[in-house]
């Protein structure tokens, strides 16, 4: 049996912390990769301005030749000293641009399949409640798209504004060291470059996460749509569908919009200050230089005038960048707001182990409500189902009862009450093995896009290849899975759409061969099959329910007659418990719903029990099937 499900992350799910350091968190094992990277982006961003002190050197030497003050021999010797400088700055520069782009790349895409590995992983482990309120649609662009966006912010932003940071220092350093006055003049501006970044930026993340917000909203309307097109075929709504996908789309682009004016006002703020401090310095430094003689070189001033525009770059790359930072900011929120959800059912401490149950269930004065506590929809139900036994649940629907189904597989707890499984609480098994010993097949069989054998194998990954063969043979499967293009090497398409609706269930009884479960939970599984395929597997059921709990949940009253007992559900209450000729006798709810779905002809005694049957709680008759998913396999097998 595969482990228990496990959190994929590998610096632990931050809890109680910002977004960005919570990010933060998954960088530190890499960060000689950033420490690379930054050494790297430093040396590249700080080779011209190495260039220009070389320029301003040079035009030094010009100056004191041309005025004598320096010999004609000497001043072509230090230009040439200043040249071979140059070049060997020049040709060193790619090594650390080629080093800084693959270390950069490298890191972000670990950082980012981390995060994305970590968010799915929670997302699993979450319960049905978090399900409810969250459209799958919306999900999956939290897990795929909001995680890209951080990937650009990883690989280029966090280590520009590092580097960025590191040259801002060293320039200001040395214009500090060659003149203070200079230094001060260019230091003057920087407050109002930050003041600008930080004000708009807040704009622009506010921003970016109503676009995400309203994006990952569109998608799931557009994955609900296209998912049922012949629902929208049927009943004509093409253009209807057209016309609003259309106007939320357009919603969405004029919020792009908004963020592009905001966005392009950063970019003019910072064009006005990063062209004002050049002037300033030209201004007060010329008039230093002609006023104080010796105090200020023309050289020093070019030099300072060309390393302002190196000064400011930085604030105009960040400038730059709002967008692609506020775009990850906003998509950090949306992912650590998942990573602040905890699971509403867990494990209780000390919970062990569900080894192979026997199956006796009991419900002991349960009380159930989804949202409103006000509004119960289990209420007071108290029900002892023996081991091995039938049980069906039948009443009028939303009478509670697959939400019973629900409560004994734990997707939800209970609100007061308990349910007993072997004379044990089940919230004190631990989580999985509790699931693992239960099957539960809805109406509509969960398949997905991967082959015949990868479908049934989702009962138990470790199967053999002629394990599934003999599950698909007792699901009465194998004939047409070998029919097949490829046979169990067959791809079926998303939800198994390559199937009728009888083939898809017999997969899915297949897979619980495989499983192998304790408990069934038959869920209106054969509501919806034409009477060929619904006998194919009533046979298919019979052989699976033997030595095991079943319950069976029905609307058709014709598939439960010869179940051990009948509880009849109305209001989340038990009202009726009994077989189906005790029960039509009293003539309560049940016989009620069984005139009403066909008349007198349940008036007639059941069929007498098979006297070749000798197996406990399998009698002839209609049953629905239980099959419950087991954990997941990826990938396919070769060779069926």
């Amino acid at each position: 049996m595969p482990p228990d499900p496990q959190p994929g992350n590998r610096a632990g799910v931050p809890r109680g912390r910002s977004p960005f350091w919570g990010l933060m968190s998954y960088a530190v094992p890499y960060k000689w990769h950033y420490v690379g990277a930054v050494i790297c982006g430093l040396y590249r961003f700080l080779m011209p301005v190495s260039i220009i002190w070389i320029f301003g050197q040079a035009v030094d030497v010009l100056s004191a030749a041309n005025s004598g003050q320096m010999a004609a021999d000497a001043a072509w010797r230090r230009l040439l000293e200043l040249f071979g400088i140059g070049l060997g700055i020049a040709l060193v520069s790619p090594i650390p641009i080629y080093a800084r782009s693959v270390l950069s790349a490298s890191a972000s895409w670990h950082v980012v399949n981390a995060l994305r590995c970590d968010l799915y992983a929670h997302i699993q482990k979450l319960s049905h409640p978090f399900f409810d309120r969250n459209r799958s649609g919306a999900l999956t662009s939290r897990v795929m798209s909001d995680v890209q966006l951080i990937q650009p912010f990883l690989r280029d932003v966090l280590i520009q504004m590092w580097t960025s940071a590191g040259a801002i220092v060293a320039i200001l350093g040395y214009f500090f060291w060659r003149s203070w006055v200079l230094g001060l003049l260019a230091v003057a501006i920087v407050p109002l470059q930050v003041f600008v970044l930080r004000a708009i930026g807040r704009r622009v993340r506010r921003l970016a996460r109503d676009i995400r917000d309203q994006l990952a909203w569109l998608a799931a309307e557009a994955q609900q749509k296209l998912a049922a097109p012949t629902v929208v075929k049927t009943f004509t709504r093409e253009s209807d569908e057209i016309a609003q996908f259309a106007e939320d789309s357009g919603l969405i682009a004029s919020k792009g919009i908004a963020r592009a004016r905001v966005h392009a006002l950063s970019a003019v703020a910072t064009a006005i200050t990063g062209s004002l401090a050049p002037l300033l310095v030209i201004l007060i430094g010329g008039r230093v230089g002609l006023y104080h003689q010796g105090a200020l070189s023309i050289g020093l001033l070019v030099q300072f005038v060309m390393m302002q525009n190196r000064l400011y770059d930085p604030f105009s790359r960040l400038s730059e960048m709002q967008v692609s930072i506020a775009d990850a900011m906003g998509a950090l929120d949306r992912i650590f707001e998942i990573f602040a959800t905890a699971a509403e059912v867990a494990d209780r401490p000390g919970a062990v182990p569900a080894d192979r149950l026997q199956g006796h269930i009991r419900f002991e004065n349960v009380e159930f409500a989804y949202a409103d506590p006000g509004t119960p929809v289990i209420r007071g139900m108290t029900l002892d189902i023996p081991a091995k036994s039938v049980l069906a649940l039948v009443g009028r629907s939303g009478s509670g009862k697959s939400t019973m189904a629900s409560l004994l597989c734990r997707f939800y707890d209970v609100g007061s009450g308990a349910i007993r499984i072997d004379g044990r609480d089940l919230r004190d098994y631990q989580l999985y093995s509790l699931r693992r010993q239960i099957g539960l097949v809805p109406q509509d069989p969960a398949l997905f896009s991967g082959t015949v054998a990868a479908n049934i194998l989702y009962g138990r990954p470790d199967a053999t290849a002629e394990e599934v063969r003999d599950a698909a043979r007792r699901a009465y499967a194998h004939e047409f899975v070998e029919c097949l293009a490829q046979g169990y090497d067959t791809m079926l398409g998303e939800r198994g759409l390559k199937l009728s609706g009888g083939q898809k269930q017999r997969i899915s009884i297949a897979r619980a061969f495989l499983k192998d479960p304790a408990i069934l939970i038959l869920d209106e599984a054969t509501s919806s099959l034409d009477s060929e395929s619904e006998s194919m597997i009533q046979a298919a059921l019979a052989d699976l329910m033997k030595h095991r709990t079943t319950i069976i949940i029905a609307h058709r009253l014709s598939t439960v007659i010869h179940a051990d007992r009948i509880a009849v559900i109305d209001e989340g209450r038990l009202i009726e418990l009994g077989g189906h000729t005790e029960l039509m006798r009293n003539g309560g709810l049940y016989a009620r719903l069984c005139e009403q779905q066909a008349g007198s002809v349940w008036i007639v005694e059941p069929e007498a029990p098979s006297p070749t049957r000798d197996e406990p709680g399998v009698a002839p008759g209609r049953f629905a099937f239980a099959g419950l998913e087991g954990e997941r396999r990826r990938g396919r097998r070769g060779g069926w």
